[in-house]
Parts: C-alpha cells; sequence; structure tokens
C-alpha cells in the first residue's frame, strides 16, 4: 500500500484543498495512516509532472534532487506516522 501512495502521490498534480478532503475520504474507507501519509506527502513534496517546469528555472541536475530528497522524506515521513499510530511495531 505504501509503494502504491509514494507511486500516486509522486505522479499526481492536485492542490491541497482538494487532497485534504481525498485523503479524509480515503480513511473513512479503510486506508491506514501510513498509506495517506505516504501519498499526501508526495503529492505536495514530489512533482514528476512538473518536472519539465521545473528544470527549465533550476536545472536539471537541482530539479532531481530536490525530488529524490522529497521522495526520501515522504519515505520517512510516512515511516514515522506508522510508528506513532501503531500501524507497524505493534
Amino acid at each position: 500500500g505504501i509503494v502504491f501512495g509514494l507511486f500516486f502521490g509522486s505522479i499526481t498534480l492536485m492542490p491541497g484543498f482538494i487532497a485534504y478532503p481525498l485523503c479524509g475520504i480515503l480513511l473513512k474507507k479503510g486506508v491506514t495512516y501510513m498509506v495517506l501519509s505516504a501519498f499526501s506527502t508526495t503529492l505536495m513534496m514530489v512533482g514528476i509532472l512538473t518536472y519539465p517546469v521545473e528544470k527549465a528555472y533550476f536545472g536539471t541536475r537541482v530539479t532531481i534532487i530536490r525530488n529524490v530528497i522529497s521522495f526520501i522524506v515522504a519515505i520517512v515521513v510516512a515511516l514515522m506516522t506508522g510508528i506513532f499510530f501503531g500501524e507497524i511495531f505493534s
């Protein structure tokens, strides 16, 4: 589930005022906090669809570094969320 959350969050372009209510709906449907955390964090921080625009302004190297660091941060946030809510190591 986390891999799918990370993947779909990375490739989707959605504003926060739509993403956060969507996460609320998914939570009511039974999606775990860890998956929602991975999805929403990558959704806001990783930009695969915005890569061409970022590349034009910041350059290829900076854009790739920023996206990789953001992806790693999203993984850490998802794992910490899982630990905090008892979804892993319980």
